[in-house]
């Protein structure tokens, strides 16, 4: 009887013990909501995504989404909409170590996560999924850093940055389309004197304020302030004086209304689309929105601040354009290797969906596929355009230098305020020195 008590015992003690490493072993594997490591082949994983999800963004996430199923069966992932605050808040995720799987990186964003060791290096992941060869000649140098790794697979290409126009506002004005300075400070002054905003910028965030600034660089400069950020010049050279010379007296006329510091891209649009601004300023990925609001009643340009005796030399010298950004990883995702693989093969999942259901006009891909709608007038206007672009600069989230693009923001915000242009040289050549040690 005791014998037979003691192999019970026994048996009892092995199976709690096999149970014991079973649970041990299936614990770290699991991922539920992005909190478990990496899973074994089959298991579900759900990974948290920081997405730009709005708009007309939302059917291409969703279509990708749909599609990244068919590959990646196991996965799921939930979006959470990208707060529009200049990178606030996924800095603040990260500070508290709560970084969301994958998340858009900007190159600025790269280089602060790099120093902080809060994003994954996606070599390899590319490699093995063969990126590079999926992307056109264009588009391959987004893919890398300029420390020779990359950290996000770029989902869009090279955008320029543009002034739309809102055509009935001019003709029933008699204002003509400025192609120069005095043309567009001879513009902005018709329209103020109509109460009607000339230019209706959503300044509440920072990036548009020095988006504006570069555009009127880069009639002077080619370089606009990425020149300057790769430690070349200062702010107290002819073309940059220039430029902020100019900027000045258009805001001194009335270029931006009293609100503008309060303004969201919503309300910007509204204002434009409405009649009550003459035109608006944003990306040329803004394109769709507004010729579905307005048709083919808006026209577009690059940079109408060049003098008239040099504005057809330099005409095709835009302000905008590509860098180092896309879909990143958080280095300290507990599923990182899926979530890498995800990341990549979303973005060129995300790129593809983007011309078929979009129509976009400026493709990464090798093999594009041709849209689902045939472009629209100023698609095609677009398209024709780029073809000429000589230079293209930045957007200020592709600045890589974290100190000079937050001076730059904080400074010229203040100088569209105030318009001192002796102020906002001498405190961006400050700036620039304590960027550069």
């Amino acid at each position: 009887m005791r014998k037979t008590a003691v192999k019970g015992m026994s048996l009892l003690l092995a199976m709690a013990l096999v149970l014991m490493l079973a649970a041990c072993g299936n614990g770290d594997d699991k991922s539920s909501g992005g909190t478990g490591t990496d899973g074994k082949a089959g298991e579900a994983v759900k990974l948290k995504f920081y997405a730009q999800y709005s708009g007309e963004n939302i059917p291409v996430y969703d279509a990708a989404k749909a599609e990244l199923k068919k590959v990646m069966p196991e996965v799921d992932v939930d979006f959470e909409v990208a707060a529009q605050d200049d990178e606030q808040k996924i800095k603040t995720y990260a500070a508290a170590g709560n970084l969301p799987d994958i998340f858009f990186a900007s190159s600025g964003l790269i280089d602060v996560f790099k120093k902080s060791n809060n994003i994954l290096a996606l070599d390899n992941v590319i490699k093995e999924n063969k990126i590079e060869e999926k992307l056109n000649e264009t588009s391959k140098t987004l893919l890398w850093d300029q420390d020779g790794h990359s950290y996000a697979v770029p989902n869009v290409g090279q955008w320029a940055s543009l002034i739309f126009i809102n055509k009935k506002v001019f003709e029933d004005n008699g204002v003509k389309v400025p192609a120069n300075y005095d043309e567009f400070l001879t513009a902005v002054q018709t329209f103020k004197s109509k109460n009607i905003t000339p230019l209706s910028l959503f300044a509440k965030e920072k990036w548009p304020g020095v988006q504006l600034m570069d555009m009127a660089i880069v009639s002077e400069e080619p370089g606009g302030l990425k020149k300057l950020e790769s430690g070349q010049g200062t702010f107290s050279d002819a073309a940059y004086t220039k430029a902020a010379d100019k900027l000045s007296k258009l805001t001194a006329a009335g270029l931006l209304s009293s609100g503008a510091f309060n303004t969201n891209w919503e309300d910007a649009l509204a204002q434009f689309t409405s009649g009550k601004a003459a035109m608006t300023l944003n990306g040329a990925w803004a394109m769709n929105d507004i010729t579905k609001a307005m048709g083919d009643n808006v026209d577009i340009i690059y940079a109408p601040f060049a003098d008239k005796d040099k504005a057809e030399a330099v005409k095709w010298n835009v302000s905008g354009g590509g860098f180092n950004q896309g879909f990143a990883v958080s280095a300290n995702s507990k599923n990182k290797d899926i979530a890498a693989k995800y990341a990549a093969l979303f973005s060129i999942e995300f790129a593809k969906q983007r011309i078929l259901l979009l129509g976009d006009p400026n493709p990464i891909l090798k093999d594009a596929p041709q849209p689902n709608t045939p472009h629209g007038a100023l698609q095609k206007k677009y398209v024709a355009d780029s073809a000429n672009f000589k230079t293209m600069t930045t957007f200020p989230w592709g600045l890589s230098n974290a100190k000079f693009k937050t001076s730059v923001e904080d400074n010229t915000q203040k100088f569209l305020v105030d318009r001192k242009t002796d102020a906002y040289i001498n405190d961006m050549n400050k700036a620039l020195e304590l960027a550069r040690k």
